[in-house]
């Protein structure tokens, strides 16, 4: 009887046993599962492909815009995105000189001067002309373009055209983007100087397997699985593979970029048109990189008498909330890339404030008022 009682409590042990393995198992599953549904949903979002609808690869810059798209709801409803014949974010085509009666502008720069996130008519390019009809401005703006690419993509294509001003527009990151050969996995050019002279490298620029700019892109998000995360903390540090790209010191970099605006300004200047720096505001204003870069443009602005516009006094004075409607935030577009850009009010506060500041300086009211 003891025997029996005995077989009978190991039985329900065993039972017991087996049922918690198995709801273990099941909350395991079920829990990777979801992992992955949550991981497949983050991966699925328009803003892996955004720039793969109106951008095409280059063997010299890495990509560029493709000539003559039109896509009518790029970035929600309405909210369209054309190039021209040329491949610049405008809805005409220019002819190489100027025409009569009008000031040329050719816009350069990153996203924030494409207009991520904006129409065409509302980009703080377009909009310059909404304050003065006489400007004819040329939108030579490129999302994920570094100052190099920028600089690359105006003497490649920009000077061909005859132009009044350049206005050459970055923001903090668009330095740090030149010290790598690669930007989400897309290869581009990297800079170096060689005797004093600016010289290209990785070129022609590396056209990377479509896997590999995808696992780029979404690196972060896999990094945030906890399949993944376990692995890293079963792994030693010395073990994990790392990105390798090109790198260069802080004073090194520094030399690079005023050799560019030193060459931009002799560019301009053989065209007749007059070259100026400004340094557009983003909605991490606060941090080191910023402050540092800031400084060091002012101080070589004075020094090598190039002409530069900070438009971060003026955009430091405003009330939170103000600054809170001249940022596309997280949760307004599809596009998650297109958080920290400039809204349509944004984008029309930094033309008006851009413009106000450039008939302040001789050199560039000269020619607007002409």
């Amino acid at each position: 009887m003891a025997e029996r009682e005995k077989t009978k409590t190991r039985k329900i042990i065993k039972f017991i046993i087996l049922n918690f393995i198995v709801v273990i198992f099941l909350f395991v599953f079920i829990e990777g599962l979801s992992s992955m549904v949550m991981f497949s949903k983050e991966v699925a979002k328009k803003e892996s492909v955004a720039e793969s609808l109106y951008t095409k690869y280059d063997n010299e810059l890495g990509w560029v815009n493709i000539p003559n798209v039109h896509i009518k709801d790029m970035y929600g409803p309405g909210v369209y995105l054309k190039t021209n014949s040329q491949g610049f974010r405008n809805s005409e085509d220019f002819s190489i000189d100027v025409p009569d009666n009008k000031v040329r502008v050719i816009c350069s720069g990153d996203s924030f001067t494409l207009g991520y996130g904006v129409d065409n008519d509302h980009t703080w390019c377009q909009q310059l002309v909404t304050i003065d009809n006489k400007l004819q401005t040329v939108n030579m703006g490129q999302g994920g373009y570094g100052v190099d690419q920028a600089y690359l993509w105006y003497k490649r294509d920009g000077k061909k055209l005859e132009h009044d001003i350049q206005i050459f527009a970055f923001i903090t990151i668009d330095f740090l983007r030149m010290q790598s050969d690669r930007l989400l996995g897309h290869g581009k050019p990297v800079l170096r100087l060689k005797d004093g002279e600016i010289v290209t490298k990785g070129i022609p620029v590396a056209k990377r397997p479509s896997y590999i700019s995808w696992l780029l892109r979404n690196q972060w998000k896999i990094k945030n699985l906890n399949s993944v995360r376990l692995l890293q903390n079963m792994v030693s540090k010395k073990q994990v593979l790392s990105v390798v790209n090109y790198e260069q010191s802080a004073d090194k970099l520094h030399e690079v970029v005023l050799k560019v605006f030193s060459d931009l300004r002799q560019i301009n200047e053989q065209k007749n048109s007059t070259l100026v720096l400004v340094y557009l505001p983003t909605a991490s204003y606060r941090d080191e990189p910023t402050k540092r870069w800031r400084q060091f443009l002012q101080d070589e602005a004075r020094k090598n008498n190039l002409l530069f516009i900070d438009l971060y006094d003026d955009f430091l004075e405003l009330p939170f909330q103000k600054v809170e409607k001249l940022f596309i935030r997280k949760d307004d577009l599809d596009y998650a890339y297109a958080a920290g850009h400039y809204t349509a009010e944004g984008n029309a506060y930094i033309a008006d404030i851009l413009y106000k500041k450039m008939l302040l300086i001789p050199e560039l009211s000269g020619k607007l008022h002409k």
